[in-house]
């Protein structure tokens, strides 16, 4: 998938364009330091910082990998 030009999303856009359930997206939020910040009684996603973390994530989920 090709990144995405905009710089924030609403989050309900974001799990749409993104296709993750928003009981995930919120689970990362409380528990994964997820790049989203709230405004109001809406919540919006920081795209290029999202890109980052999950980069960040992929790397923390196999640095336990045996490699010889």
């Amino acid at each position: 998938m090709e990144e995405c030009k905009i710089q924030q999303m609403q989050l309900r856009q974001f799990k749409e364009y993104f296709g993750i359930d928003e009981q995930t997206v919120k689970r990362w939020i409380h528990k994964k330091a997820f790049p989203a910040y709230k405004q109001g009684c809406r919540w919006y996603v920081d795209i290029s910082a999202y890109y980052k973390w999950r980069e960040q994530e992929h790397i923390n989920s196999y640095k336990y990998t045996y490699v010889k």
